[in-house]
């Protein structure tokens, strides 16, 4: 069924259900009591903000994963660094610069798996 509020308590006859095996069709009968589970929103598609970022060694930046949909039920995300000797990342998207170099911060949606990557540039602190 399609249409009902999640967590909606429906009353037994409030639906009637019949069976068709092509050919024939059995009498309706109640449907029983029931409570209308909450659906879950699937994650399509992550954006990290900033792209890019340049920063000084032993600075910090925040990047932020945008996950869609908005109403996604899960928008947790991972982060990791492709050169930890250059930039580390926290799990909340914080980024410190380590030493001079580049390196991509990606982000992973644990729902889905769709990724988004940031271009971190290190340089000398002056």
């Amino acid at each position: 069924m399609t249409g009902l509020e999640g967590g909606k308590q429906v009353a037994k006859g409030d639906y009637q259900l019949a069976y068709t095996d092509g050919a024939n069709t059995s009498d309706k009968v109640d449907v029983p009591e029931f409570t209308v589970l909450t659906g879950t929103v699937a994650v399509t598609g992550v954006a990290i903000n900033p792209a890019t970022a340049s920063i000084k060694v032993g600075e910090t930046t925040k990047l932020t994963a945008n996950v869609a949909p908005e109403n996604a039920t899960n928008k947790a995300v991972n982060y990791k660094s492709s050169n930890e000797a250059v930039a580390t990342v926290a799990p909340d998207g914080t980024v410190t610069a380590v030493a001079v170099g580049t390196a991509n911060i990606t982000a992973t949606t644990v729902d889905g798996g769709f990724t988004a990557s940031c271009a971190v540039t290190v340089t000398n602190a002056e």
